[in-house]
């Protein structure tokens, strides 16, 4: 989506607004029903919809909202692309839950972090291992990826499915990701991952 033709200095509040609103919502849980009435709502906030009123209709800011910022938002929470600064918080780091799941031997080659998803290699000097991670929900596709590694791979990828503030997996889920991932001779952990607040630029 090409960046929308708005003067920077609207661009950056509405984006910063946006953001702060989606963090407050924890927007990554709000079911796909529920996220048309924050649209609609965000299209008429003033401090959005109405600086974009000039260069946009309702519908192309819903659409825009959708296509571009929102659809951006899981990344920008891993500090990761173009929209990653106006997020008023981020998720802990990768190297954080490697450590609690292998221990301090093994450390991320940050310039391996990459998406679609969020994946990276790892290593403790003398082997590297492929890990992504993401919320339980998107197991199939963490799957997928995984398995895709495992073919031309000597080690054993790593998946890693997050949880954050409280929120809970059923036992039924969980196990089954176990026994699927067994199956396929994947190793998955699941962790809680904390949050940050976004430095002030």
């Amino acid at each position: 989506m090409p960046e929308i033709p708005v003067p920077q200095e609207i661009r950056e509040s509405v984006l910063r607004e946006l953001y702060r609103q989606a963090d407050s919502l924890d927007w990554e849980d709000v079911p796909v029903r529920q996220k048309t009435t924050h649209y609609r709502h965000w299209v008429e906030d003033p401090s959005i919809g109405g600086k974009l009123a000039d260069y946009y209709t309702a519908e192309g800011m819903r659409v825009w909202l959708k296509d571009g910022p929102l659809k951006e938002y899981a990344r920008a929470l891993e500090n990761f692309g173009p929209y990653a600064k106006y997020a008023s918080r981020r998720l802990a780091p990768p190297s954080e839950f490697i450590t609690e799941i292998l221990g301090n031997s093994w450390t991320v080659l940050s310039e391996s972090i990459r998406e679609k998803p969020m994946h990276c290699l790892i290593t403790d000097g003398r082997e590297r291992r492929y890990v992504c991670w993401g919320r339980p929900r998107t197991f199939r596709d963490l799957l997928w990826a995984a398995v895709n590694k495992a073919v031309g791979s000597t080690s054993r990828p790593l998946i890693v499915a997050y949880l954050t503030d409280g929120k809970t997996v059923s036992d039924s889920q969980k196990s089954l990701h176990q026994k699927i991932a067994a199956h396929c001779e994947l190793d998955l952990a699941y962790v809680y991952r904390r949050w940050e607040d976004t430095p002030a630029s």
